[in-house]
């Protein structure tokens, strides 16, 4: 120890400039450490400021000639703290545990380290140890930076490993306490050049870190974007372009991702807004102050063909300027559908209950007038029958329309109940003819009634629901006849001849052997082109046009007072319940317009042998 008098030729100032570079680079450490909030590096940080210390010691001892055993304690305490805080880092690093054992032995060897003036035996038998396990504390953190994976590349990773191992061996060689003066030098600048170089090296370890783990997220965000149902973009003000687009988005405004990075004008081209959000078009040309949002929709040939929601908001900098703004669209197509689906639900049942309304209003009114006028004892007594007619048949027409009503519910829950029997066609439908030609004769018109049905044809019907959809089809025609004129009606069966004969003997007990065609044609006057495909729906009453003169006409052969006819609008649920009717029969309905005037409506229904 005596030799570090002999030391004074190393100028001073060379050694408080090596102490200063490490503890710049430390206070780097530190700054770094604060701006990532990563754990190992402030303890890396810490372990430099600790090792500055260390080389502040070796200044001072070189000038001040501090006693040799105070020393050793002081720069023994200094580097086994300084290296297990570097080793508490490198767990943090690879995150793994500390080591509890190092951690309580670390703290029972610098407890010995304090006693080094008081008691020389303990100085003597602790200060090798002292220097091994300070030396094995690094060496173990230069080997963890080989056997761990992570993310720097084998030749990184093996330097990083050398310096710490070598920095492991260099920190206790106390060259001041060496005889020779060249050689104290020179471990002294090694040890301080190891450190110095170590540092540099963990330093860049860190940066490409961050880059890695900065691409690593990135690519994982993109990732999730590219896979969101969302679109997400995000345009720089500075550059006037795109730095992120999803490919996705071309779906949701008609331009792709490409077509944006080149040309970002374009991003509008395609799409529209509503007049409410008509400033979501200038977000691009100058810096918006703060979020929004709205709604687009993508043309395509002049149709609307996607709606999508727009939110976005600005993106500032340190100094709060707005340098950018990022935005997400996500397509609506199918809720702005659903939307559109509930208005014109609720307009169809607006509509619906306006006609019932003026459906039930009108016969209401009409045996509320004929009632008051025979408890007035207004009506002529002969006239008597024919009132209380009338008032029945108001009645009936009520009772017809709530249940159509309590029908069209039925079909709306799929509650409707159904009775399927096997029966003879020919039995069933010559009762049902015999029915139409009495119910057509009955109201004024002439029945032309044709049957042409196969022996044996048998059907699966539920025989009530097939007498309904009839009864609506002639009540149809009646309505739209004028009185006198005919009224056709005709039921056929016809054979499919090519799809039996593709069907083995053995195998046909469940295919149908043919179709029952059931036609009801009027003589009236059609219905409007425009209202053909609609003619089926519910609550559709439009486009017929009913003769007031047919109508009296039919009235007065019932009995009623022409004075109180009026041609009445029909609830237009008829044609709809016949139509859900036949389906359940798998069958199928149409209608159309005959060339000598008047409207034809057929269903047919399957038939068996």
């Amino acid at each position: 120890m005596k030799g570090a008098g002999s030391m004074h030729f190393l100028p001073g100032y060379s050694m408080l400039a090596a102490t200063a570079t490490t503890l710049m680079l430390s206070i780097i450490f530190l700054i770094l450490s604060q701006q990532s909030k990563k754990n190992y590096m402030r303890l890396w940080g810490i372990s430099w400021l600790i090792y500055s210390a260390m080389y502040l010691l070796d200044f001072l001892n070189l000038h001040t000639q501090l006693t040799p055993t105070y020393y050793f304690m002081f720069r023994q305490i200094v580097a086994l703290a300084g290296s297990h805080i570097f080793l508490l880092g490198t767990f943090h690093f690879f995150q793994r545990k500390p080591i509890r054992p190092l951690f309580l032995t670390t703290l029972f060897l610098l407890f010995l380290t304090l006693l080094y003036p008081s008691v020389d035996f303990i100085y003597t038998l602790a200060i090798i140890p002292n220097v091994m396990y300070c030396s094995g504390l690094l060496i173990i953190a230069g080997c963890m930076f080989i056997s761990y994976s992570w993310t720097q590349n084998l030749p990184e990773k093996l330097m990083a490993s050398f310096f710490i191992i070598l920095w492991g061996i260099l920190i206790n060689h106390f060259g001041f306490s060496l005889k020779h003066q060249v050689l104290a030098v020179a471990t002294y600048f090694i040890g301080l050049f190891t450190i110095n170089v170590l540092i540099l090296v963990l330093i860049i370890i860190y940066f490409k870190k961050l880059r890695f783990l900065d691409i690593k997220r990135s690519s994982r965000f993109r990732l999730l974007v590219e896979n969101s149902s969302d679109s997400m973009f995000l345009y720089d003000y500075k550059t006037q372009g795109f730095e992120y687009v999803s490919p996705a988005i071309s779906e949701l405004i008609g331009v792709t991702d490409k077509q944006l990075y080149q040309m970002p004008d374009r991003f509008f081209d395609c799409v529209n807004t509503l007049e409410k959000h008509k400033s979501i078009v200038g977000i691009f040309s100058r810096p918006i102050s703060e979020a929004g949002g709205g709604i687009l929709c993508l043309y395509q040939s002049g149709v609307i063909t996607k709606w999508s929601e727009i939110h976005y908001l600005p993106i500032r900098d340190n100094t709060g300027t707005v340098t950018a703004i990022e935005g997400i669209l996500r397509d609506i197509t199918e809720q702005k559908s659903m939307e559109e689906d509930l208005k014109a639900a609720e307009q169809a049942k607006k509509e619906f209950l306006e006609n019932i309304s003026h459906e039930i209003k009108t016969p209401v009114t009409l045996i509320q007038g004929y009632t008051e006028s025979l408890l007035n004892k207004i009506v002529p007594v002969e006239s008597t029958d024919t009132y209380l007619k009338m008032i029945g048949s108001k009645a009936m027409m009520l009772t017809t329309l709530v249940d159509d009503l309590a029908q069209v519910s039925h079909f709306a829950s799929q509650s409707m109940e159904y009775q399927f029997y096997e029966h003879h066609a020919r039995e069933v439908f010559t009762e049902l003819l015999n029915q139409c030609d009495f119910q057509i004769s009955q109201s004024g018109h002439k029945p032309v009634i044709t049957s042409s049905l196969a022996t044996g044809a048998i059907i699966i019907v539920d025989q009530y629901r097939i007498q309904q959809v009839i009864s609506n089809l002639i009540n149809n025609s009646i309505r739209h006849t004028p009185v006198g004129n005919d009224i056709y009606v005709s039921c056929r069966t016809w054979a499919n001849e090519d799809v039996l004969d593709s069907i083995p003997e053995d195998d046909d007990h469940n295919i149908p052997e043919g179709e029952l065609v059931f036609t009801v044609s009027d003589t009236g006057n059609g219905i409007p082109e425009q209202d053909l495909p609609h003619i089926f729906e519910r609550n559709f009453s439009g486009g017929r046009h009913i003769d007031p003169n047919a109508e009296a006409q039919s009235a007065q052969m019932a009995g009623a007072p022409h004075a109180s006819q009026s041609p009445h609008k029909h609830s237009g649920l008829g044609l709809y319940i016949s139509m859900q009717i036949v389906k359940q029969h798998s069958g199928s309905m149409q209608a159309k317009n005959n060339a000598h005037g008047g409207a034809e409506i057929t269903f047919s229904i399957p038939y068996y042998s």
